[in-house]
């Protein structure tokens, strides 16, 4: 038996004019504490303290080390979670082991009012270490920034920083441990911190799935129950930072430390475990009820009809349909059966919204004439001249929501596509306002259907973790996959990066091989697909076949993997290039075909049409090209995830 103490800090509202309020921190965790109390492990009781708001002193969080996380021993577990505002302060005169001059501050809701001095980062170690010295594993996460950059914040967005204090707090206004420990205390056991940004970045806020959140805490709760309790901090480090990638620049999230060792154990040491009987269905106080809610991952501003879940086994195809999202379950409305009260069923995702992707049109002093004349043919690219089911078109003014999409216009009848970082991903379209602008509609229709794939998961699987992808280093004269050497390690930004090497001849590119590993105790089908930065989609490393329970096999069968930049690309220092692999696992066979796409500017070949696909998973995949289907039930439903690692190989600066 061991006990989960956790010590969750979420603050929206400060007390100093100086602090600006938030609004998703609170969010945060409440729904941390929610995933929490729906994961506990066998054997594991959960302990969990709460301070929100005006609850949130610095006194009381520091007490709330002692007393609360204090109590944790050696079988215990010790978490702490911050939600709210991180800023700098300069290091006192008397603290001589900084030495960049400033601390990284917690800000506490009475920090900065009445004299009160925000959390020092040294503070706060001092505090885990004690914890440390007692407890068997201590875990943090902290969604706030951790300096005054100059990042400027993206519209829909808030940043979790106060500008930082003028001068060093006093020393009588600080824990009295700090100044006791400075002679040097034995070191305590090392503790596995997972942070929202770097210390030169901003941690945002934003509206996703229909509430204010914290982007890393939002990204970690879906990617801890995407990829299931056995995932190690350093897997879900990869996951969240994926998500966070693809919705907004300037945020990186951080592990720490990132060597080896307490970052590979299984988050919180294994005090979670999957829901006992996976995704069900049954009938509680409120009316029918699914064990999933938002702390899951599951997104609650959905169109109605959008989310639907299906019963396993049954002899027919029986939905139900999510009518609200709350943190810890959602509830559903059966679609014209009627389950038995007494009764529980395993249920799966059936429907998966798939939202058109936002673009936005040109700039205010850009040309108008090329601006109209694609938003023209956005409204009429659909089937029978309706608008693109692909894409949305908002407004670009400034203060508006972010778009996913840009059309850069730099002078008429010439555009160019950027992601919503600003990173070019096209060349220049020309012709645009007059017969290229059916053209620059589709390249802009093609990239919005490989993002849609990229991101495309499950947040309420039950194989979460099942199958795993590792790249393994090619030795010299090594032809086949070797089976137990150890995978190559992200780095700190979750990529795992591949270098060329300079040979006589010139630059050679790096091989690898790509194992898949079955760790369920049943056989699960796989396909890999490679998702190019040309914007290609294929499935040729690993099209499709059953893995067996506890078993592995390897992509191209077996072979090594020339790592090397695209055909056309100059090999010269400082060149890169960036794939995408993605694992799709499923309970059934499915066909990788719907999901494949050519690469920017290549033609598609001939399309077999709607009646050469069947099976959930395909229509999915056909349902992201073509929007001529319904990503539903039709040929029965069955259980998928899908996992997705960031693979970049550069050619080393001389």
């Amino acid at each position: 038996m061991s006990t989960l103490y956790a010590l969750l800090v979420g603050i929206d509202k400060y007390r100093a004019s100086a602090v600006p309020d938030l609004a998703g921190c609170r969010t945060d965790v409440v729904e941390a504490r929610a995933f929490l109390e729906s994961r506990l492990a066998p054997g594991v009781t959960l302990a969990p303290l709460s301070l929100h708001d005006g609850q949130a002193t610095r006194a009381a969080v520091a007490e709330a080390f002692r007393s609360h996380l204090g109590q944790a021993g050696p079988a215990d577990t010790a978490l702490f979670w911050f939600s709210g505002h991180g800023s700098e302060a300069p290091a006192p005169d008397w603290w001589h082991v900084e030495p960049t001059g400033m601390l990284q501050t917690l800000v506490c809701v009475d920090s900065r009012a009445g004299g009160v001095p925000d959390l020092l980062d040294k503070e706060l170690s001092v505090l885990l270490d004690e914890v440390a010295r007692r407890a068997g594993h201590v875990a943090v996460v902290l969604d706030c920034c951790h300096s005054a950059s100059g990042t400027r914040d993206l519209p829909g967005t808030g940043a979790r920083m106060v500008a930082p204090l003028a001068a060093a707090p006093a020393r009588e206004l600080l824990l009295p441990e700090l100044v006791t420990a400075l002679p040097g205390a034995p070191p305590a056991p090392e503790h596995v911190a997972l942070a929202a940004c770097r210390s030169d970045e901003l941690a945002q806020e934003m509206d996703l799935g229909g509430r204010r959140r914290g982007l890393f805490s939002w990204a970690l709760l879906r990617a801890l129950a995407r990829l299931g309790p056995a995932a190690t901090y350093r897997d879900l480090l990869i996951a969240a930072q994926t998500e966070v990638e693809q919705t907004i620049v300037g945020q990186v999230p951080q592990l720490t430390p990132a060597a080896r060792g307490v970052a590979d154990r299984p988050f919180l040491g294994g005090c979670l475990a999957p829901p006992a009987a996976g995704l069900v269905l049954r009938y509680a106080q409120h009316g029918w009820e699914v064990n999933v809610g938002s702390c899951h991952g599951l997104v609650g501003d959905a169109p109605p009809g959008e989310v639907r879940m299906a019963a396993v086994g049954e002899p027919s195809v029986r939905e139900v349909e999510v009518i609200q999202v709350l943190p810890e379950r959602s509830l559903v409305t059966p679609l014209g059966w009627q389950p038995a009260l007494d009764r529980q069923y395993r249920l799966v995702l059936s429907r998966v919204p798939l939202p058109p992707t936002t673009v936005a049109v040109g700039e205010q002093d850009e040309d108008r004439a090329t601006v109209e004349t694609v938003l023209a043919a956005l409204r009429t690219a659909g089937p029978r001249g309706a608008p693109s089911p692909h894409l949305r078109p908002i407004d670009p003014a400034p203060g508006g929501s972010v778009p996913e999409l840009r059309l850069h216009v730099p002078r008429r009848g010439v555009a160019v596509v950027l992601d919503r970082h600003g990173t070019r991903l096209t060349g220049e379209l020309t012709d645009v306002d007059r017969d290229g602008a059916r053209q620059t509609v589709q390249v802009l229709e093609h990239i919005a259907r490989w993002r849609q794939i990229r991101e495309l998961n499950n947040p309420v699987t039950d194989l979460a973790g099942a199958v795993t992808v590792e790249v393994v280093a090619a030795w010299p004269g090594e032809d086949r996959t070797p089976l137990d050497r150890p995978p190559l390690d992200t780095d700190a930004d979750g990529v795992v990066r591949l270098r060329y090497e300079r040979a006589a001849g010139g630059w050679t590119p790096p091989t690898v091989f790509v194992r898949l590993h079955n760790r369920a105790n049943r056989r699960l089908f796989c396909v890999l697909l490679d998702l190019t930065d040309r914007f290609r989609v294929h499935a040729e490393l690993f099209p499709g076949d059953f893995v067996a329970p506890g078993g592995r096999t390897a992509a191209l069968r077996g072979r090594r993997i020339v790592a090397a930049l695209p055909s056309g690309a100059v090999v010269a220092p400082g060149a890169r290039a960036r794939d995408w692999l993605k694992l799709v696992v499923a309970e059934e066979q499915f066909s990788p075909e719907p999901f494949e796409m050519p690469a920017l500017g290549t033609p598609r070949g001939l399309d077999r049409g709607p009646l050469a696909v069947r099976g959930f998973l395909s229509r999915i995949g056909r349902a992201v090209q073509n929007r001529d289907l319904v990503a539903s039930a039709e040929d029965g439903a069955y259980d998928w995830t899908a996992v997705t690692i960031p693979l970049e190989v550069e050619v080393p600066p001389d």
